[in-house]
């Protein structure tokens, strides 16, 4: 499978082993270096906002072109309605869709290795908003 990685501020990213995602998520920050994207020919993941505050959605894109896109939750997040910071502007979520840089980085470790998703997270179908 060919991937590519990369966050706002570097085209390639070196990917693991030779750099961790939660060595790279390090770097997240909503004023300079605001989303970072793993990609294949299936589809990609990507988390925008800061490391303390950041949203993670999937795309997964079917041979025949079309797609799903998901947002990622906490099973006991709130729906209180948040705006998380970007370079760019906001990204308007919910309390839910908010995760720290570290289970940002596990998300993208599955999604790497093909493993399941934590049980303690979800994912929204938002493919209408696209």
């Amino acid at each position: 499978m060919n991937w590519k990685f990369s966050c706002e501020t570097t085209e390639e990213v070196p990917l693991p082993p030779e750099y961790s995602f939660p060595r790279a998520f390090n770097y997240l920050n909503s004023e300079s270096n605001s989303f970072y994207i793993l990609e294949n020919e299936h589809g990609y993941i990507q988390c925008a906002g800061s490391k303390h505050e950041c949203t993670v959605e999937l795309r997964e894109i079917n041979q025949d072109g079309t797609f799903k896109h998901y947002v990622f939750f906490s099973r006991t997040g709130s729906d209180d309605p948040v705006n998380i910071k970007m370079s760019n502007g906001d990204v308007h979520r919910q309390r839910k869709h908010c995760f720290g840089f570290l289970k940002a980085a596990k998300l993208f470790t599955c999604f790497h290795e093909g493993s399941k998703w934590p049980s303690e997270i979800g994912r929204e179908d938002i493919t209408f908003q696209f």
